[in-house]
């Protein structure tokens, strides 16, 4: 099973730890061991997903050394949000410029959302209830913009400031059918800076 891609994991702030989490739903394996030196842009494991592999990168403006151990099973079942790494001596958490080699934001002047993950997308939580993403919404860092299912596992599409993307945003266009099949990476809303 080769890797089908590569997804930044979630950082979260818990006062002076710094925790790098899972993305998505899946298997966990080939994390890296205590004590590891860790930097931005580097591969820290794999995230596998109804059998399609994807490297798991850390984020922009992280780096320090890796507190926590590895898990106990080659493959670890894990939760979107779940904590994969705790880390110290972190100099920086940004939402800086991003890598040459993450996937752009801009394409044409326009600036994309992508999706974090394959699966099936949903505009809104349950059927009834509003939609998260609706044209002339205004988005924030932490705003959901809607629901990947993967295996009857729903994890929550939130939008965040990065490869590119402003730290504020209206959608100007809605690319991702409701209850459509999704790939890893495909444009999910068009936004624009406000």
């Amino acid at each position: 099973m080769k890797c089908v891609g590569s997804i930044e994991m979630i950082v979260r702030l818990e006062g002076e730890r710094v925790l790098l989490c899972s993305p998505g739903v899946g298997l966990f394996s080939g994390a890296l061991p205590e004590s590891s030196a860790m930097v931005a842009g580097q591969g820290a494991g794999v995230l596998i997903t109804l059998e399609r592999r994807a490297q798991l990168i850390v984020p922009d403006g992280v780096q320090g050394i890796v507190r926590s151990k590895p898990p106990a099973r080659l493959r670890d079942p894990v939760q979107y949000g779940q904590v994969l790494y705790e880390v110290s001596a972190m100099e920086s958490v940004s939402q800086a410029t991003p890598r040459a080699n993450g996937p752009r934001a801009e394409l044409n002047g326009e600036l994309l959302l992508r999706s974090p993950q394959s699966g099936r997308f949903y505009h809104r939580t349950a059927p009834g209830e509003p939609t998260l993403c609706e044209v002339g919404r205004e988005l924030e860092i932490g705003t959901p913009v809607g629901l990947i299912e993967v295996m009857k596992t729903f994890t929550q599409v939130i939008y965040r400031a990065e490869h590119g993307l402003p730290a504020r945003a209206r959608i100007l266009k809605i690319v991702a059918r409701d209850g459509g099949d999704i790939d890893e990476g495909a444009v999910l809303i068009v936004v624009c800076a406000l």
